[in-house]
């Protein structure tokens, strides 16, 4: 029977189920023909759907790993071009978050203003608001994706590890990007494996808009830099979290660059805000999360001090009292 014919029929949600198990183990050339003749057969938003369900799936299973990893160079070729032509035809004002993890997300190898391990006040608000405020369907699975050098080992165990270290935090849903072994040597190793992985995205996902979210201890801010000099022009801005001590000037060159630094989530907010990423209000409910992670915090007399003062100068420029 035609694909077309058998797809028009079949919601996505169940295209995406029958999908799923075909590229779990071995990849035969067989099911690599099916999935790409089914996935080609799916169009305009409906195609977009069913790309961010597979992306979806909760574990390293996702559309990266189907496109990139288990397909025949001529099948992927060809399933690249459709994607490309469904983002021409129908396109979308969706925003793809990617954010880092380390320093960016959880306290862990720069920072010293936070007990190692905190996930940093507001940073969960804030992807959700972004996930939310920018999508044309804030309820559609996939907009989120985190975007590591950590390495995905056998069978993707570690990028599983990392999922399992996110799964309390309330997030909406995620998919991970992740790195190799010989990426964890180097800034710039670590760097040109993270813009790989946002290349690849903007592969996969053409037809969005994409904001980065990094931190200054690991070339963060040269990977969105770079991402945002590229043709394609669909890197809205980085909103970059110092953890290393930017000064003025150095934060006035990195803003030319289209990276904005932040010293709490309530300053990530204005950024995005000031990009038109959130309205107000989301902005005043990342900034209320904040003030109130920050609350709850078990820390040292220098280190309040610290975070009081950058936050409130941070609330400040939102115009919170």
């Amino acid at each position: 029977m035609d694909p077309t014919t058998v797809t028009a029929r079949v919601p996505t949600e169940l295209l995406a189920r029958l999908i799923g198990p075909l590229h779990r183990g071995r990849v035969t050339r067989q099911d690599q023909q099916a999935i790409v003749d089914t996935m080609t057969a799916v169009t305009g938003a409906p195609f977009h759907d069913l790309k961010y369900r597979l992306n979806a799936t909760g574990d390293h299973h996702d559309l990266e790993h189907l496109v990139f990893d288990h397909l025949d160079e001529d099948l992927q070729d060809r399933l690249l071009e459709h994607i490309a032509a469904q983002a021409q035809a129908d396109p979308t004002p969706d925003l793809r978050v990617l954010c880092d993890i380390d320093d960016t997300l959880r306290c862990a190898l720069h920072d010293d203003r936070y007990p190692r391990g905190t996930v940093y006040p507001g940073v969960v608000e804030l992807l959700t608001q972004l996930d939310r405020g920018a999508a044309a369907d804030p309820g559609r699975v996939g907009d989120l994706t985190f975007v590591t050098a950590r390495p995905g080992g056998p069978a993707g165990l570690i990028e599983e590890y990392t999922r399992d270290g996110l799964a309390d935090l309330g997030l909406p849903p995620h998919s991970v990007l992740g790195g190799s072994l010989l990426n964890l040597h180097t800034k710039a190793a670590i760097a040109e494996r993270k813009l790989q992985n946002m290349e690849r995205d903007h592969l996969l996902f053409p037809e969005c808009r994409m904001v980065f979210v990094g931190d200054s201890g690991q070339a963060d801010g040269d990977v969105g830099a770079e991402m945002a000099a590229r043709p394609h022009d669909h890197v809205v801005g980085t909103l970059l979290h110092d953890v290393t001590g930017l000064d003025g000037a150095a934060r006035a060159a990195w803003a030319e660059r289209g990276v904005h630094v932040f010293d709490t989530y309530a300053g990530a907010a204005g950024h995005a805000l000031r990009l038109g990423l959130l309205t107000r209000e989301q902005a005043h409910a990342v900034a209320g999360a904040t003030r109130e992670g920050v609350a709850r915090l078990d820390l040292e007399p220098r280190q309040r001090a610290h975070l009081e003062d950058v936050l409130t100068a941070e609330e400040a420029d939102l115009r919170i009292g």
